[in-house]
């Protein structure tokens, strides 16, 4: 198993045209939108900085930085795993894994 970089970062947003305002502010712009009105999301770049904004209807927005995982199947004994290694609906295989403060961290291998 390993971390080859920092993929992106995702954060999420109940105040979307703001956000979006305030992440081309610095210098960011979308590569690629989906979603619908209650539910719009995108891919947002700067340079070599990656960025998934995802809005959500309510609740407590989420930030979380996806790791880039190089061998998700050598990836075992993880601490604090959430969500054990699983497809997800994107097309990229992951693992979840909580660090001693209770946030959460994405591994993710890509296809």
């Amino acid at each position: 198993m390993g971390i080859t970089r920092i993929d992106h970062l995702y954060a999420e947003t109940i105040h979307w045209e703001e956000s979006v305002e305030f992440w081309e502010g610095l210098g960011f712009s979308f590569v690629d939108q989906w979603g619908s009105e209650g539910h719009r999301a995108g891919r947002m770049r700067c340079n070599e900085a990656a960025l998934v904004l995802a809005e959500i209807e309510g609740g407590e927005p989420a930030f979380n930085v996806f790791f880039a995982l190089a061998d998700a199947d050598a990836a075992t004994d993880l601490p604090g795993v959430v969500t054990p290694l699983s497809n997800t609906h994107w097309g990229s295989r992951w693992i979840r894994v909580a660090d001693p403060d209770g946030r959460v961290h994405a591994l993710e291998e890509n296809s």
